[in-house]
């Protein structure tokens, strides 16, 4: 069965509120470090220094070639309304089209046989990715590490200036 999209991304709102929405809608996906005041950019620039910058370094500059840009967004093609038994299945979600990401600014990253792998984000990775990420496969490794939830499934580093775009009917909630 499949477990992930190769037409859209996915980004999901743990943290749900009409704030939250409101602003999403506003600016779009932007990197965290769009937002230097804020107290979660603060705190984690404070307990773990160059954090972002080593992310980048292990998932985007493979591909992308460039030095580090911004804290990037991180969105992935696996579409939990198709994983009922996960605790994905129910949340609120922005579901993006891929033709608004760059692939000039987009990795596709995942962990298989215990390798980091960075591919370009293309059409034909997508492909690949769908292919090879089952919905069984990525039960197996969702959370797998309950501190790194994504770290092993199939994401989008996205590092594109001004974020990801979003319209209000990219958000969804579950019904």
């Amino acid at each position: 069965m499949q477990g992930c999209s190769t037409e859209y991304v996915y980004h999901a709102l743990l943290n749900t509120g009409d704030e939250i929405i409101d602003s999403i809608l506003a600016n779009g996906l932007r990197p965290l470090s769009d937002f230097p005041e804020s107290e979660r950019w603060q705190q984690i620039n404070a307990q773990l220094p160059g954090f972002f910058e080593n992310l980048y370094e292990m998932v985007a500059r493979p591909v992308l070639q460039r030095p580090y840009m911004n804290a990037g967004v991180f969105v992935s093609p696996i579409d939990f309304r198709l994983l009922p038994d996960s605790f994905m299945h129910n949340k609120t979600r922005v579901k993006i089209p891929v033709s608004r990401i760059d692939s000039k600014y987009a990795s596709l990253t995942y962990v298989w046989k215990g390798e980091r792998i960075a591919l370009p984000f293309t059409a034909e990775n997508r492909q690949r990715v769908a292919e090879l990420w089952t919905a069984d496969l990525v039960n197996e490794w969702f959370a797998k590490d309950n501190s790194k939830i994504f770290f092993y499934v199939p994401q989008i580093a996205v590092y594109q200036p001004g974020g990801i775009p979003v319209e209000t009917a990219d958000i969804e909630q579950f019904v």
